[in-house]
């Protein structure tokens, strides 16, 4: 894959990483009014974290549809390297450490949500009724 490509994606990762910072601060401010029980807080914030959650599918859906324009073999490598591969060359470097930003700052903002929602929804939490958690 070529250098300006493996660019190309970076850039778009890092936007879609930025988004996401949004949404795990928004997440985290709603988390914190919920525990202290205010209501019009957390019904403010979640109508706050519509448009940033909105703008990282929009650059979940532009990066696939760029993945889909790639040749077939620069398109397979970048979805590897998206999906946590180790980078095979130092041209690769950049993208896979962004990923990896990307992964951890994603895992952070899920368990925040699934303790978000637990904390307002209970049993009904959408954690409990249809993403039960695994015991180890």
């Amino acid at each position: 894959m070529d250098i300006p490509t493996l660019e190309d994606l970076w850039r778009r990762k890092k936007m879609q990483t930025i988004r996401l910072m949004e949404v795990a601060d928004l997440t985290r401010q709603i988390l914190v009014a919920a525990e202290h029980r205010d209501q019009v807080s957390v019904d403010m914030l979640l109508s706050m974290r519509t448009d940033p959650v909105q703008r990282l599918t929009e650059i979940e859906t532009a990066l696939q549809k760029f993945l889909e324009s790639l040749p077939q073999s620069d398109a397979i490598r970048a979805a590897e390297l998206l999906k946590g591969a180790s980078p095979a060359t130092p041209d690769e470097v950049q993208l896979s450490e962004q990923v990896g930003q990307y992964r951890r700052l994603l895992e952070s903002t899920v368990e925040m949500d699934r303790r978000l929602s637990i904390r307002i929804g209970g049993e009904r939490s959408f954690y409990k009724k249809f993403r039960p958690r695994v015991s180890r």
